[in-house]
């Protein structure tokens, strides 16, 4: 089974969450900070914590893929942290997003 939802964190930014579940137990998940880029009219994805290629991870979109992290072995605390982290920080990774793209350096 894999739950998704979004939650709006301000005007134009939102967290997006998939957990895939078996038997109960998560099993991988993803949480990902999006922004509603007004250039380009519609929501580009900024930051995604998940656990694609089996070990967590942070990808950037046009800075950096497959940052190593330190997270809690746990997967639903895991996913708290990362939720927690791209709330606080959104607007840091938001600017650093626009930048690059301004910079021409390519999105994913």
């Amino acid at each position: 089974m894999v739950r998704r939802r979004e939650v709006l964190i301000g005007p134009d930014r939102r967290l997006r969450f998939t957990m895939e579940l078996e038997r109960g137990q998560p099993r991988s998940w993803a949480v990902q900070l999006e922004w509603y880029d007004p250039e380009e009219e519609r929501w580009v994805w900024v930051v995604r914590y998940d656990t694609s290629g089996g070990a967590p991870h942070r990808d950037r979109n046009r800075l950096a893929a497959h940052e190593p992290v330190d997270l809690p072995q746990d997967p639903g605390k895991a996913a708290r942290v990362a939720e927690t982290d791209l709330a606080r920080r959104a607007e840091e990774y938001i600017e650093a997003y626009r930048a690059a793209k301004a910079q021409g350096k390519e999105a994913w």
